[in-house]
Parts: structure tokens; sequence; C-alpha cells
């Protein structure tokens, strides 16, 4: 076995050389017979082997490796003579330049870049390739290198219904939210619909409609319709006209904004609401939560949330707009929008806005602000400082001429964030007003004509590996008159232990003038102890002089499902209650269910439906992600549905077709798309299962990812005259190509077998013919099929 093993090396190592544009002319090896036979090997195998090695002819899976880097595994063409074909697909898996002069089929490669070097491993199944970097693709992003175009329509929906039943009636509410559109050629049109049912009461809230395009050449992307004033030192409104922004690609993202607070009950709802607009709405959990991505209106107006309990019961809580974070990074481009009043105000004057920032210094950013209208104007300018290690000031001033009501005030705004050592980390901001100071909005609405006279926060968190985390904010607003006071505060800490983690949160708010909210504090405190793919957790909750004790437990039913089960006790009311949920991705939409009972009278239900839809040129294609502004269509070149992709929003499943929305991609980045090969059938290989798509903004892409089904079959072959097939017999094709040995006495093993229509075994007596039947369709689900064959 040994001497086998050292020659099959030796065969293997004389039979790999590099194939270049001269290879074919190399003269062929000789072997040794007498020794193949002394080996019980047939020595018609060294006929085959006798030149370079190679390929059999077709398409085959090969890991690829590029500059001595392993690429991956990719579906490849090889020619009748087992040599690479340089086709469309090769080279863009392995992300070489197209060349300009290329149309379709094998191109001449080595003849335009003879310095290439190619080596053929088909004994390991591996292509490696030696090239100058620039014949590949740039790996810093230029326009020309990035995916634009494409035409599709879409829609995304997300339905929520619940009710809630208590003693003294019921609740119903329904919501229904619907974005739809169409990219066309790097544009896009957007329409954007929040109809909500409160206990009969229909609204309709939210309303936008606009068409979208970005200019590369001025990396400005320019919005016309129902669009907003986004003025980051000014309040503005929704306007029907034009917008122009700086690419937010080409600059720091926006600092993220989040909503924190404590729920009394299971399935509580929490808006959020802006200028008077709800933005923002969502269930949670009893107990503490925190709402990231709030999509703003603008950057200078404060938060109005209220958290609606399934008891009926609703808290309301200000988040001021000077604890929106900011960082000093690259000074924000030109924004300018142009156009009349969209919301729903006394008066509807037209109004122009213009916004913009320089870097100073390397630590100093400046910006200014403009907003003009009849009978308005306001004026802003900031300054952003890190002169001070680990410390950013930001200034700001604001002035406002308010005309129609005769009123000319000032703003100001100070906020510093601070990084001390020990993990210890410090915000602060103060903002004052005075009385005569009006935003854009107050001037057009007769209703809202108050202020409020300084606006502070702060906050400090503090990280340690024994003590644990711990963090507290305070704020408070004050406005002109009476009763117009508010002041929050909290303070968290957790920390985890081996096997369990402890968490505690409290706050307190105090709102002058309202009885009900004055001296309200909260108390949570939570153990949770994680199991393999479930957690358990039991908490405290006082809340209004009640005292509540519970238990949940939350975990994964299968890959897709998840669920969550609470039971809690009160301990003034002695009322139980519990609450059930089921959390479920269709693969093609998601689905949620929620169930709660409080007590013998109080319970409520919740269920909701989303996802989105793309009509696209190859058909409707169902997702259950919401679709974004640029997204991709991916497909098999076979129609496998169940098919596993793991993108940059989340995973998405291909259709009866082979296709899949890929939902999100990052516009003007890499986005890594990847196919879970677990979930294809058994007798199906993936060429480069793993994309890096890097797509235009608004643009839709087409990625195609190359499939390769094996008909793997073990035959059973036994001789004319009924003896099993001998060991060691060579089987080839018509044309002599050499397929494989058969491995035992009668057993012969094809990878191939779709693409032979008989078999030839060179026996010493002689060539018989193999003839054997399969069904007409493959097994998909098994790794290989068995078959009868008779060598004749």
């Amino acid at each position: 076995m040994l001497r086998k093993a050292l020659l099959a090396c030796a065969i293997s190592v004389a039979c790999t050389p590099v194939a270049n544009a001269e290879s074919a002319g190399k003269e062929p090896v000789e072997f040794d017979l007498e020794t193949l036979k002394s080996l019980g090997m047939d020595p018609e195998i060294s006929r085959y082997f006798s030149r370079e090695a190679r390929f059999l002819p077709g398409k085959r899976s090969v890991t690829l490796k590029i500059n001595g880097e392993t690429q991956g595994s990719i579906v490849v063409t090889f020619d009748k003579t087992g040599q690479l074909c340089f086709d469309k697909s090769f080279m863009e898996q392995a992300g070489l330049r197209i060349p300009a002069k290329y149309e379709e089929g094998c191109y001449d490669y080595i003849a335009d870049y003879p310095d290439t070097l190619v080596t053929l491993l088909p004994a390991q199944g591996v292509i490696e390739l030696v090239l100058h970097q620039d014949q590949l693709q740039r790996q810093r992003p230029d326009a020309a290198d990035f995916i634009t175009g494409g035409t599709a329509g879409l829609f995304n929906y997300s339905m929520l219904m619940s009710r809630n039943n208590f003693d003294s009636g019921h609740s119903d509410y329904a919501q229904l939210t619907l974005d739809g559109g169409v990219n066309f050629s790097d544009w896009l049109f957007r329409t954007h619909q929040l109809i909500s049912r409160s206990n009969g009461n229909v609204n309709s809230e939210n309303s936008r409609n606009y068409l979208q395009h970005t200019f590369m050449k001025w990396k400005t992307t320019m919005r016309v319709g129902e669009v907003n004033m986004n003025n980051r030192l000014l309040e503005g409104s929704s306007i029907y006209g034009i917008e122009l922004e700086p690419e937010n690609a080409l600059s720091e993202p926006e600092s993220a904004v989040q909503v924190t607070g404590i729920a009394s009950t299971a399935q509580a709802r929490v808006e959020v609401r802006q200028q008077g607009m709800l933005i923002y709405s969502t269930l949670v959990p009893a107990g503490p939560f925190t709402l990231t991505n709030i999509p703003l209106r603008n950057f200078s107006s404060e938060l109005n949330v209220t958290v609606i309990e399934t008891d009926g019961v609703q808290r309301n809580f200000i988040v001021p707009a000077s604890l929106y974070s900011r960082r000093l990074g690259s000074p924000a481009g030109f924004s300018f929008a142009a156009g009349r009043v969209s919301d729903n105000y006394a008066k509807r004057p037209w109004v122009a806005s213009v916004s913009g920032g320089w870097r100073i210094a390397p630590t100093h950013n400046v910006g200014g602000g403009v907003v003009i209208s009849d009978g308005y104007q306001g004026l802003g300018i900031s300054l952003d400082s890190v002169q001070i290690p680990g410390t950013l000031l930001s200034l700001q001033i604001n002035q406002s001429a308010d005309r129609e009501h005769s009123l000319q005030g000032q703003k100001y705004q100070l906020t510093a964030n601070v990084a001390l050592p020990a993990d210890v980390g410090f915000t602060a901001s103060v903002a004052k007003k005075s009385s005569n100071y009006r935003d854009f909005t107050q001037s057009i609405d007769d209703s809202d004509i108050t202020a409020n006279k300084y606006e502070y926060s702060a906050g400090v968190s503090w990280s340690n590996a024994i003590a644990g985390s711990l963090s507290s904010t305070f704020y408070e607003t004050q406005a002109y008159g009476k009763g117009g006071r508010s002041r929050f505060i909290s303070l968290n800490w957790g920390k985890s232990f081996k096997g369990f983690s402890l968490s505690a949160s409290w706050q307190r708010q105090l709102s002058a003038g309202d009885k009900n909210n004055d001296n309200d504090d909260m108390i949570y405190v939570n153990l949770s102890v994680p199991f393999s793919r479930n957690s358990l957790n039991a908490y405290s909750r006082h809340s209004n002089g009640q005292d509540r004790y519970g238990l949940t437990t939350a975990g994964q039913m299968t890959e897709n499902s998840t669920y969550n089960l609470a039971a809690e006790r009160d301990a003034q009311q002695r009322d139980n209650s519990f609450a059930a949920g089921i959390n479920s991705n269709l693969h093609y939409t998601q689905l949620s269910l929620n169930a709660s009972t409080n007590g013998s009278h109080n319970n409520s239900y919740a269920g909701s439906l989303q996802g989105g839809v793309v009509a696209h040129r190859s058909g409707i294609t169902f997702s259950p992600l919401a679709v974004h502004e640029t997204f991709a269509i991916a497909q098999l070149d076979s129609p496998v549905p169940g098919v596993r992709l793991d993108t940059p929003q989340g995973p998405t499943w291909t259709d009866f077709r082979g296709q899949a929305v890929i939902p999100a991609v990052n516009e003007w980045k890499n986005s890594l798309v990847e196919i879970r090969t677990d979930t294809l059938p058994q007798n199906m290989d993936i060429g480069n299962g793993t994309r890096l798509l890097k797509q235009a903004k608004g643009s839709v892409g087409q990625v195609h990812f190359g499939t390769l089904t094996s008909r793997r079959v073990l035959l059973t072959v036994t001789t004319a005259d009924g003896k099993p097939l001998p060991k060691s017999v060579v089987i080839t094709d018509v044309d002599g190509n050499y397929l494989t040995t058969s491995v035992d006495d009668g057993v012969v093993f094809l990878t191939h077998a779709e693409e032979v229509r008989e078999l030839l075994a060179r026996l010493e007596s002689g060539i018989c013919r193999v003839t054997f039947a399969l069904p007409p369709e493959p097994a998909a689900e098994t790794f290989y099929e068995r078959a009868g064959g008779i060598c004749k």
C-alpha cells in the first residue's frame, strides 16, 4: 500500500506542470509499464497521464488561488483539451478586469497578458494564477467600479393589529405602513404612507412622495417632491419642493439616536413624535427598553415619547434635541432645500434653507445655516472643537426674526463630550432661549408660540471588570410661564458573572403641574441565566406604588422561529398575569403573534406581518425583510427553492425559480453575500458561493450564482458472463478520456454520470462497453445513486 501511495504521488507531481501558452509542445512523460503492472495498476492509465495534467472538458467546481491567496470555490469551464476557459463568468468571479475587446465565449487571455502563469492541479481540484496587480479590479473605490442602473418596482409592508381588554372596556389599534416605488437607471421614486386606526378612528400620517437621483460627478443627492429641510442648525419642516444634500456615503455617518425607558406591562406600545408627527411606533416587552434608528425629521427638534400600557395607562416624556450625540468628523457638505411647506400648519409659506460646514483646522469645524421665508428669517452658526484630547466641545448660536409676530430672539447651546481615564465617559449640554426666540415651525403655527427657557442634560458612564457598568442620565426643560417644567433622571447598573448576569434600573420623572407623573419612581431589577439556545430571566419591578415579580423565558424553537413566555405576580392586587409570543421568519414574510392576560378580566392580543415584494425583469420575488433604496436580485442558474443567502440585512431564501431578494446593499461600499451551502441539494455544488457587491446608490444589481449538479452514481458492473468487473480496470469515455478506475471487484464510482453516454472498460482481453440505465431525474437529496451495469 505504501508503494502504491508513493507511486501515485510521483505520478501526480509529474502530471501537474504549469499550463501556459507553450505547454502544448511539451514532450510526453513516459512510465515504466512493468512497474505499473506489478503494482496491480492498469498500464492503460499511463496514456492519459503521459502529457500535462488536465481537467475533463465541461464545467467543474475548483478552488482558485491568485498570487498565492485562496479566493474560494468557483465553477469554471474547460475546453475539449482540458484548458481553462477565460469567459466572462470566470473573469468576474476571479475579480479580473474584463478586457475592452472581449465579446463572448472563451477569450485568449494569455495573448493579451503573456506574463500570466496558469497552473492546473486536477488532482487537488485547484487553479493557480500568478499575474500583475493591475490586471485585478481596483481595490480603492472608484465610480467606474460600481454597478449602476437596473429597473425594478417594489413595496414594503408592515401590518400591526392589537386589542386590549380591561375592566372598564377595551381598545383596538391597527397600523399599516406601506413604502412603495420604482428604481430605474439610478433614479428612484418612493411613496410612504402610515395609516392607523385606534378605537374606530382612522388617521393617515407622515405621507411622503418624492423622486431621487444621485449625481456622482458632484457627489450630491437630489430629491424632488415632498422632502425635508435638512438644515443641521435650524429647525425646518416638510416641504413640496427640491432638496440637495451631500452623498452620505462620502461623509461621516449620522450619529445614532436612542430612546430609553421602562414599560410596566407586556406588549406596551411606544409612540415617538417629532414636531407633532408620529415618526415611530412599536411594541415593547415589560421592563427597560431602548429604541434605536429613529427616523428623525430633523436634528434640532425634541422627541415626544408616549408609552401606552395594555391596561390603558399612558406616560409621556421628552427627549431634548441636545441629547443627540455628535462627534467631530468630516464637516458636512452643503445642503439646500426650497419649496412650500407641506405640513398641516396654519400658514404654508414658501421657504428656502441652506446649511454647510468647513474644516478650519485639524481640530476645528465650523458650520452655518440659514432659513428664509416670507415673514421669518433664521441664522445659525456652530463651532466644534477637539483641541483638548478626549473632549469634544460644541457651541451653537441661533438668531431668529419672526416678523409675523414681531419677535426677535436668540438661542445658545453648549455641549461637551468627555472621555476620561478608567473607562469613564461624561456628557453635558445646556441650551438657553430668549422668550422671543422662535423656530420656523413656531412662526407658522399660531397655536405653538411658547418656548423653553432652558434645557440642560448630563450623563455619565463607567465600566469596570469587577464592579460592572454604571450609567446615569439627567435632563430638565423649563418653559416660559407656569407649569412648563419637566425633569427626568435615571440610573442603570449591570454586571455579568459566571453563568448569569444581573442588572438594575431606576428612573424618576417630575413634571410640574401634573400630579399623576409627579415623583413617579420606577425600579427594575433583573437576573438573567442563559442556557443553550434559551434564556431565563427573573425580575422585580416597582412603579406607581405597585410591586410586581415575574419570570420570563425566550429562545429558539427552530432556526427561523423564536418564542417567549412570561408570568408575573402583582404583590398589591394579588393578580397573576401571563404572556406568550412567537416570531417566525417564513422565508418570504415575517409573522409575529403575542397574547397576554392580567387577572381575570384584562387580556391583550397582537399580531404583525411584515416583508417586501420586488417586481423585476425575471418575475416577482418576495422578501422577509424590508427592501431599501439600493438592492439586488440573486439568481441560481438552476430553479432550486429554499436555498439560504446571508446578506448585510439578514437571511433570505430562493423561491421556486431559484431567485431571492438581497434587500439592502451598502451603496458605494462592499457588501458581502454568502450562500449557505448546507441548504443546497445533496447533488449540487456551488461555484463561488461568496460575492462582494459594489453598487451605486439607487441601482438594482443582478447576482448570478453558478451551480454544478453532479450526478454521482455507484455502479455494480458485471461482464457478459455474469462475473464482476475486475478491480483496477481503467474506465474511459468513447473519446478515450480517463474517467475513473474500478475501485473494487464489480464496483465503479462516477462523479459526473450526467455527462457520460457510454463507458469503455479496458480489460486484458480487450475493450467492452458498459451499458446502464438511470431514472430521468436525479435524486436531489442523496449524495449518490445506485445502478447496475453490464460490460459487453
